[in-house]
């Protein structure tokens, strides 16, 4: 390596090693249970539950994504049948976006096998350990901002 430089030692290269490896992991589980759901989707999925008639713009601020990306993963969701936009009650411009019946099943179907991994993602580490490292993930997050 010139000058001792090694990208494998970036914090970002470790994080986004974590993010790829989760991400494939997740994947198969989607697959696994015949679901054709991208990481991303699954993510949004996760929004429109915890924040149902939540707008555009707002899950592109909880996904990290920009609204572009969320048009396009919400346009799949919906071809899917996963979700619906509903005309916004107040601003005549934005929609509210639901999961519809088939969303809701989807995501509740995966719920277990999703907490199953993330078990299986914490194994070998203790609890101490695992607020150490969300506390230094978050300062990361800060320090990034």
């Amino acid at each position: 390596m010139p000058d001792g430089f090694d990208y494998t030692e970036l914090i970002g290269f470790r994080i986004i090693k974590g993010e790829v490896l989760i991400k494939r992991r997740m994947l198969a589980i989607f697959m696994e249970q015949g679901y054709d759901l991208t990481f991303e989707q699954w993510m949004v999925l996760n929004v429109l539950y915890a924040e149902p008639g939540i707008i555009q713009s707002e899950i592109a601020a909880r996904t990290f994504k920009d609204k572009t990306n969320v048009t396009r993963i919400l346009d799949v969701l919906a071809k899917k049948g996963y979700v619906a936009r509903e005309a916004h009650g107040r601003d005549r411009r934005s929609f509210q976006i639901y999961l519809t019946a088939a969303g809701q099943e989807i995501f509740t179907d995966l719920i277990p096998h999703v907490q199953q991994l993330n078990e299986q993602f914490k194994q070998d580490i203790s609890d101490e350990e695992l607020a150490q490292f969300i506390h230094t993930l978050e300062k990361i997050c800060r320090n990034v901002q």
